[in-house]
Parts: structure tokens; C-alpha cells; sequence
């Protein structure tokens, strides 16, 4: 008895996509002068740890609104 072959077409897993890059306007400013930005924050914090991403994200949205993105 023969076996037939079943082809299985593959579909893509989304959890292993790579994720898409943002396009947004906070590309629009180098990691440096977010960087600048969040320092800035940073020292206004009173040099307070524990709190760099939130001050990089912080900066990405003040430079976003800055040239008028949401």
C-alpha cells in the first residue's frame, strides 16, 4: 500500500515576524539627541536611577511633539 504525500503548506508563525522598525517621527532624531534629551531628564530627576527607560521614552515623545507628532 502506498502512502500518499500530504503537502503541508508552512504558515508563517507571527510571534517570529521580526518586528517592524517605528515610523514615526521620533526616527526623524538620532539616538544621540534622544540621548541628550534623556539626560537632560535624567539630571532634572535629581540624578535619580532606576528610571532610563522611561526617560528615553520620555525624550522620544517631547522631540515628537516637538516637530508637531503624536
Amino acid at each position: 500500500m502506498s502512502n500518499p504525500k500530504v503537502q503541508v503548506s508552512q504558515k508563517s508563525d507571527p510571534s517570529k515576524q521580526p518586528k517592524p522598525f517605528k515610523n514615526d517621527s521620533a526616527r526623524a532624531f538620532s539616538d544621540s539627541e534622544i540621548r541628550t534629551r534623556a539626560y537632560q531628564i535624567y539630571e532634572f530627576r535629581d540624578r535619580t536611577d532606576n528610571h532610563a527607560d522611561e526617560d528615553w521614552s520620555q525624550a522620544e515623545t517631547e522631540l515628537m511633539e516637538l516637530v508637531g507628532g503624536k
